[in-house]
């Protein structure tokens, strides 16, 4: 049972890392209650909120600034022998807004490009909650002192992470001693996708870390991230081999991989979905992050 349990609140992480670059959560661990508490203020009090009075673009409109894509990722991960598992996530890209989506009934999070604001939503207990991305950002830099005490050398590379990097073609290999990366990228079509996907990507990174207070810092994925962004290169297929005790032989506690494909144009079934996460989004109880967090670790 206690197995399973954890299987679930590993799966529950690393599924909400769509966009963003999976690297462990267990090494290097913060507290969970010290998190939980730096954390778990109230919203940010800002005039932008998702509900009936949001105006979300049309689905129908076709404006030059329309901007409008998917991407559907497969992440599969193990840690030490157990058996891997697997989970579907896709990312609705619909004008100033991405949608991303776990599952059927999973947790939705909705991310506004121009207010920097996301709403989490849970269909389960009909909840929903709001998070500014500076909000976010105060939490990301009041843990990292508490790191910079730990005696771990883990840790001190997550803060300051450096890679080797080579390149073979359209391959990517990031080496160090306690994270590698291979990575198969192509480019991007568009210059405004791959903003879009990338201001996502770097926002998700951080809300995950927000989000499970137990994880490590999301400096090597945000690393990762602008090298990829520097180069405009959409990742394929990333795959990701973590050391927490340094890279030895037969010591390897944990591995990732994550396939992309993005799709150019959006389906009736995404307009579905968007459409109920609206609904959601305008109907749902809202409540403080600190009570959406309890609840959903309740669950």
């Amino acid at each position: 049972m206690a197995r399973s349990v954890a299987w679930k609140r590993w799966g529950k992480r690393i599924a909400r890392l769509t966009l963003a670059f999976v690297v462990a959560t267990a090494a290097c661990a913060i507290c969970a209650s010290v998190g939980a508490d730096e954390s778990s203020g109230e919203n940010s009090g800002g005039v932008f909120h998702f509900d009936s009075s949001t105006r979300w673009p049309e689905w129908d409109s076709t404006s030059e600034t329309a901007l409008r894509f998917r991407v559907d990722s497969v992440v599969k991960f193990s840690r030490n022998e157990d058996e891997e598992r697997s989970f579907r996530t896709s990312s609705v890209f619909f004008d100033d807004f991405a949608f991303d989506f776990i599952g059927d009934n999973g947790e939705i999070i909705v991310y506004s490009f121009s207010e920097k604001k996301f709403a989490l939503i849970d269909p389960i207990r009909r909840l929903r909650s709001e998070v500014d991305a500076e909000e976010i950002d105060r939490f990301l830099e009041n843990v990292k002192p508490l790191l910079e005490k730990r005696n771990d050398a883990f840790c001190a590379f997550m803060l300051e992470p450096t890679f080797e990097v080579s390149r073979k073609e359209d391959e990517l290999l990031f080496q160090s001693k306690w994270i590698d990366y291979r990575a198969t990228t192509r480019a991007f079509d568009e210059p405004k996708i791959a903003d879009a996907y990338f201001d996502f990507a770097n926002a998700l990174c951080k809300l995950n870390v927000f989000m499970n207070p137990g994880s490590v810092t999301p400096l090597a994925r945000l690393a990762i991230n602008r090298r990829f962004e520097e180069e405009a290169r959409f990742p394929e297929k990333l795959v990701v081999d973590v050391y927490p005790k340094g890279k030895m032989f037969f010591n390897r506690s944990f591995q990732a991989s994550n396939e992309y494909k993005l799709a150019r144009r959006l389906s009736e079934k995404d307009r579905n979905r968007v459409m109920r996460a609206i609904h959601f989004a305008a109907q749902f109880q809202e409540v403080d992050f600190r009570t959406y967090y309890q609840k959903s670790n309740e669950r």
